[in-house]
């Protein structure tokens, strides 16, 4: 089992990457880093469609990235007790108190 989360965690780290570097490689109305590579470099190595082509990738390592993470939650979490209020506590049983010894019977007082 432990090596299935392992692997899960390198896809998890692998699709965020990958997920970074697309959506930043998405062109928006001011550039950013799409028109870094110059001139319509994307749109000669992906087509004219290189926008939806982005778009869609960027789904469905969405999509994975979702899943991953889901199966990692609950591949990884601590059994529970079933309930997420605290149990009541159960009162403490009577503590049995000593009983003070009587107080002793004040001495006559002598007769003069």
């Amino acid at each position: 089992m432990n090596i299935l989360i392992g692997f899960l965690y390198v896809v998890e780290v692998l699709v965020c990457l990958l997920l970074g570097l697309v959506v930043m490689l998405q062109k928006p109305k001011e550039g950013g880093l799409g028109g870094a590579f110059g001139g319509g470099a994307l749109e000669a190595s992906l087509g004219a469609d290189a926008g939806n082509v982005l778009i869609k990738t960027t789904a469905v390592l969405g999509a994975v990235f979702l899943l991953n993470t889901l199966i990692l939650a609950k591949l990884t979490s601590t059994p529970s007790n079933g309930s997420v209020v605290a149990e009541e506590v159960a009162a403490p049983a009577a503590q049995t108190v000593p009983e003070a010894p009587a107080p002793a019977a004040p001495a006559p007082a002598e007769a003069k």
